[in-house]
């Protein structure tokens, strides 16, 4: 198997539980007293994805910028007690960003970014990245989140995966997670994801929301089976509804299991981090989704952070 290697946002997390604070307010009308709390969380699409990988077993490395406050030792602290490997991670002079999660009474969640004084966004230049990265082959994973409309930031990870690609037997697994509210989709963000596209062995995605726009299709089917060229494969999720595997020409549904949502923060990263264990031991791409679905499908039925079956690994092992 190859090194699992992730590449991108690690953030903090302020997860506000509304809807659980509303049902609060509605018991305590009839004298039954609950509380909410507000929770700090590690996060961010790879920070998340790689804590998945770690609790998973998989012992990924991370390439990030760390940030030197306390909220940046608290998210180190965090992914290494997950079991990921945070020793190839520069840390920087800024603060850490955060991004608050307010999570609905249907579980579902609106995230905000906010940036605090002194902190910034995850920025990458060619030191971020270590030469002992290039002695072994690796399973490289990032996302729309390292697309940051930094220029130099952008052609930094793009380089850097270019190289891997180049110089070893790795393989290249992107999400689009276009964030388009966030960091909109400027002509030169527009040019690096279509660049990381063509880079990318298996591009992940959720919905035509983000699909359309990259693609000018107006159907996720049709998004996925247009960006499914030149050998890549495209899984495309879309919520609730069947994942879709398009790869050499064909096109296959992957039912998704019906949970009872307690919240869908990080259900995406969730997904990521359980297809690409799977995907890193050979299995086939059905096989990943089917896994990504049930691990996804677990955190999202679950209190916690990113709650993974206990034997989910083990699981995983004997398919």
């Amino acid at each position: 198997m190859r090194r699992i290697l992730c590449i991108g946002d690690l953030c903090a997390d302020l997860i506000i539980p509304y809807g659980e604070a509303k049902r609060n307010l509605a018991l305590i009308r009839q004298g039954i007293i609950g509380s909410s709390q507000v929770e700090l969380r590690s996060g961010g699409t790879a920070g998340n994805t790689a804590a998945v990988l770690g609790k998973l077993g998989e012992y990924p490395v991370f390439v990030t910028d760390l940030c030197r406050d306390q909220l940046g030792m608290f998210l180190r602290g965090e992914m290494e007690r997950y079991g990921v490997d945070m020793s190839f991670s520069p840390v920087g002079d800024k603060g850490a960003m955060v991004c608050i999660a307010v999570v609905e009474e249907n579980g579902d969640r609106t995230m905000f970014s906010w940036i605090p004084p002194g902190a910034g966004y995850p920025m990458f230049s060619d030191s971020s990245f270590c030469p002992e990265l290039f002695e072994t082959d690796s399973l490289i994973f990032t996302g729309g989140m390292s697309l940051n409309n930094d220029g130099g930031s952008m052609k930094a990870v793009r380089d850097f995966v270019a190289r891997m690609k180049e110089r070893t037997n790795s393989l290249f697994v992107f999400d689009l997670n276009t964030r388009i509210e966030t960091y909109g989709l400027n002509e030169e963000r527009r040019r690096y994801y279509g660049e990381m596209i063509r880079l990318a062995d298996v591009v992940l995605g959720s919905g035509i929301e983000e699909f359309g726009p990259l693609t000018g299709k107006s159907t996720l089917r049709e998004a996925a089976a247009f960006l499914a060229a030149d050998g890549r494969c495209v899984i495309a999720r879309d919520g609730k509804n069947p994942v879709l595997i398009a790869a050499n020409g064909t096109m296959e549904a992957v039912e998704t299991e019906p949970v009872s949502v307690v919240s869908t923060v990080g259900a995406g990263d969730t997904f990521n981090g359980a297809f690409l264990s799977a995907y890193n031991r050979g299995f086939s791409l059905k096989t990943c989704v089917e896994f990504a679905n049930e691990t996804a499908g677990y955190m999202i039925s679950h209190s916690g952070h990113l709650e993974v079956p206990d034997d989910a690994a083990e699981r995983l092992k004997k398919v």
